[in-house]
């Protein structure tokens, strides 16, 4: 019976096309509405993540080896710093898993010498492994990364920075600074590749692990090796943060005295915060005209009751219950917004993706609509409520009438 209630329903809105259509008019302006919204805000948010992934160091966690110990209030060095290993950067990159990646960085000073018309210029000196830096990415202008072979030996050989690359050469192609030779603290090194312009005109040299002691100053040479890890993803920053600092205490004792895990928690919150609210205020906007178009299909329902008072009557003589009834007008609502939204989903989608091109248009940057599965799972579940809430009264309505009265209405 249920299933026979359902289909007397779709039969009524098939007999009824114009009114069917107008009743859908609201839930899909609302679920377009609802659909672009989302789409445009989730494909604002991929490109605000790429914009603090490339610039910020939201997304980098620092594990850096304490060398000093505090007793009393007074600090003093430490005798078992810990030096980080390759071996340490496979375990913990196996510990955080897919969200994240690791790698050691040496990070120190040194002057450069040698130099046109015998200037002294100081560089930012940072070891480096093979290939391309996973973890604060860089891009070449010209040249190649090392090989495993360089990176594991001593070549004295570098990659510098455009500004570097500047000094050394006089000239802003590149190219001519491959095969010169900057030296550093004493120690010439052969230019093998030229970055790609940093945020800032300061000079960087990359060098291979085994040459970074003897190319920066002493002082640096000694520190321990810091480990960087770069997650994937903002939200993931306090899972990776839990088990950076489990892994050292279960790798090392007292790890977490000996091991000092930095972030940028405060402004990692505030973004993940910023992010959540601009979608739940832009989805509450855009949710009031669906609850508009809800209202309107009531109406409708309503007076589709009272049209068919006689109808529901007959059906109640000849053995129809009243969830028989209740069944047969909440399958019209949920039809007609289910109806409306898949209508709604296109016209959103539609009006997500021409917003975009504008503004890809006006500002250069690159937006695109993101059409996610939480977009077109909501936009289904508000079908399904708004159908069930505002035709719940309706159905109830018709569900209560007499058969008796209903068969004597004219």
């Amino acid at each position: 019976m249920t299933a026979n209630s359902i289909l007397i329903g779709c039969r009524a809105l098939a007999a009824n096309p114009l009114r069917t259509v107008l009743s859908t008019l609201g839930v899909i302006m609302g679920t377009g509405a609802l659909v672009a919204v989302l789409s445009v805000g989730d494909g604002v948010e991929a490109f605000a993540r790429k914009q603090l992934a490339e610039t910020t160091d939201l997304q980098l966690l620092a594990l850096v080896p304490r060398t000093n110990r505090s007793v009393d209030g007074v600090s003093f060095p430490r005798a078992d710093t810990l030096r980080f290993s390759p071996a340490d950067v496979a375990d913990l990159t196996t510990t955080l898993g897919s969200d994240a990646i690791a790698t050691l960085r040496w990070n120190g000073a040194a002057v450069v010498t040698g130099l046109p018309n015998d200037s002294l210029r100081a560089t930012q000196v940072l070891a480096q492994g093979a290939g391309a830096p996973t973890v604060e990415p860089a891009t070449l202008a010209a040249g190649r990364w090392f090989t495993s072979t360089e990176a594991s030996g001593n070549e004295a050989i570098a990659i510098i920075s455009p500004a570097l690359a500047g000094r050394l050469t006089g000239s802003t192609d590149y190219r001519t600074a491959l095969g010169k030779v900057v030296t550093l603290q004493g120690t010439a090194l052969q230019v093998v590749g030229v970055t790609t312009t940093p945020a800032t005109p300061e000079m960087i040299t990359r060098v291979p692990f085994a040459v970074f002691p003897r190319a920066v100053f002493p002082a640096a040479a000694s520190r321990p090796p810091t480990l960087l890890v770069q997650a994937n993803r903002i939200e993931v920053m306090p899972a990776m943060i839990a088990k950076a600092e489990a892994w050292a205490a279960a790798r090392w004792s007292g790890g977490k005295d000996r091991v000092d895990v930095q972030s940028r928690g405060e402004r990692i919150n505030q973004a993940r915060q910023s992010m959540l609210i601009f979608k739940l205020l832009m989805g509450s906007i855009t949710g009031i005209s669906l609850l508009v178009g809800g209202i309107g299909i009531m109406n409708v329902m309503l007076a589709s009751v009272l049209e068919r008072t006689r109808e529901i009557g007959v059906r109640r003589a000849t053995g129809a219950r009243r969830r028989d009834i209740l069944t047969q007008f909440l399958a019209e609502s949920v039809a007609v917004t289910g109806a409306g939204s898949a209508l709604g989903v296109l016209l959103g989608a539609g009006v997500a993706m021409a917003t975009t091109a504008v503004m890809r248009a006006k500002t250069q940057a690159p937006v695109h609509a993101a059409l996610s599965a939480s977009t077109l799972l909501v936009a289904a579940l508000s079908a399904i409520i708004i159908g069930m809430s505002f035709g719940l009264y309706p159905a109830t309505r018709a569900a209560r009438l007499s058969p008796i009265d209903a068969i004597r209405t004219e």
